[in-house]
């Protein structure tokens, strides 16, 4: 998308030619000859950069920097005049100018100037921006590797939208940020929204942002999120928990990629890439009617599942001794190693929290570490990670999945026989099947003797 420029000089020849010279240049240049004129363009187009003349007919420019401003305190104005002082140049930059030039000037300095504003604009909007640090997807499972390879093929199509799935704590954000940080659109912002830490009746203002009046106590314009990301990526975490009515308006949004804020009448175009995640099933949700179908298959352009840390291994050592480093440095401690015993434990133990719980173990063991070898309180103290009854430790070795799957189909026939005094009916309504279904399948496993 074209950036905006506005040109306010009350000089027929010089808004003709900034006109014709920027619009050569890639912009997109709207010009007015009166401040009148100027303040209702910028109201219409929310110009990036205002160039303002300061002796207008009637009306000297820098009397007008705090209601352009007020429009959009973002805006970038350059002062232009053909009476030049350090002190009119002192007075304009106080009110809210970025900079300020003398006629006659050269286009491509004024270029320069422009590009520089715009560029400083950009980086200000990734400060403001919820932006995470670039971190690496960590580990050597085949899981983990497939991850990547996914990762290197979004970054070079950084137009796909796409879904993120796991269960908390499995690294989601990671994935995001490398992503981004990997893509065309590094250098633009990367804007986190968690859709469940925002009331339901501010979310739409938060996303796109509302007009000066909208509601009460919108004093004046202020933009959203999605605009804010503009040229960049636009995490939506934990989209499961958004509202319906504001899933409908985040579907017209990914078809059309322009938005109406708050009380506007304007489309706003942007160009931001989506990624969403979520640790809900959604087609449960569908099911539920809490989550709309075709939002979910606009979203799901692109899947990637982070699969639970029990569920590879492998990378647990790997992790463990990234974090050991990172909270040696921390903590200014020298613990060299691991002690094997405790790796063992750790690639038995049952991680509920996934790597977000194995980083806060680790957080706490080298702290209180004393020597050069962290052997580490039994995990259980930390109150979780016992593996639901009945499952194995496939970092044992292998299992027989149907003999496995037939032992617990026997087991929970028996309670529910148990339960129901041998009445067959009122068991199978304990299973939710059917009295047939029940009963062929305690023939098949011969539950009975």
């Amino acid at each position: 998308m074209k950036e905006r420029v506005l040109v306010i000089d009350d000089e027929s020849l010089i808004r003709i030619s900034l006109e014709a010279g920027l619009s050569d240049m890639g912009y997109e240049v709207v010009t007015a000859g009166t401040i009148a004129q100027g303040l209702a363009a910028a109201e219409r187009m929310r110009p990036n950069v205002v160039l303002l003349d300061n002796c207008l007919e009637g009306d000297v420019g820098t009397d007008y920097i705090e209601a352009l401003r007020h429009l959009d305190e973002e805006v970038r104005i350059i002062m232009i005049t053909a009476y030049g002082t350090v002190a009119q140049a002192v007075e304009a930059i106080r009110r809210g100018a970025y900079d300020f030039v003398q006629k006659p000037f050269d286009l491509d300095e004024l270029n320069l100037i422009i590009r520089r504003g715009l560029d400083e604009l950009k980086k200000d909007r990734s400060l403001k921006a919820v932006k995470g640090k670039q971190r690496e997807l960590i580990g050597n499972s085949p899981a983990t590797e497939e991850i990547r390879s996914q990762i290197r093929l979004l970054a070079k199509n950084d137009n796909v939208d796409l879904l993120i799935r796991g269960e908390t704590g499995t690294g989601k954000e990671v994935v995001v940020n490398m992503i981004h940080y990997t893509s065309a659109r590094q250098a633009g912002p990367m804007v986190k929204i968690n859709c469940s830490a925002i009331p339901e009746n501010l979310l739409e203002a938060e996303l796109f942002g509302y007009e000066k009046g909208a509601f009460t106590g919108a004093v004046k314009t202020k933009k959203g999120l999605f605009e804010l990301a503009h040229g960049g990526t636009v995490f939506l975490d934990e989209i499961g928990e958004m509202p319906l009515a504001m899933q409908a308006k985040l579907l017209t949004f990914l078809e059309d990629r322009c938005f109406k804020r708050v009380g506007g009448l304007t489309d706003i175009p942007v160009d931001v890439r989506v990624v969403a995640a979520t640790n809900r099933r959604l087609e449960e949700e569908i099911a539920k009617g809490t989550f709309r179908e075709d939002l979910f298959y606009r979203l799901n352009v692109m899947q990637i599942f982070i699969p639970p840390l029990r569920e590879r291994v492998e990378d647990i050592p790997v992790i463990a001794d990234y974090y050991l480093r990172h909270f040696n440095q921390k903590f200014s401690k020298e613990i060299e190693a691991i002690d094997s015993a405790y790796l063992g434990e750790m690639r038995r133990y049952y991680w509920k929290g996934n790597v977000r719980e194995l980083r806060n173990v680790l957080e706490r063991e080298v702290l209180f570490c004393e020597g050069k070898t962290l052997r580490g309180a039994p995990l259980a103290a930390f109150g979780g990670g016992a593996a639901p009854a009945g499952v194995k430790d496939l970092s044992l070795g292998p299992i027989d999945l149907e003999a496995e799957t037939a032992a617990f189909q026997r087991a929970y026939i028996r309670r529910a026989l148990a339960l129901s005094g041998e009445n067959s009916t009122a068991a199978a309504e304990l299973l939710g099947i059917s009295r047939f279904t029940l009963k062929r399948r305690m023939e098949d496993e011969t539950v009975r003797n």
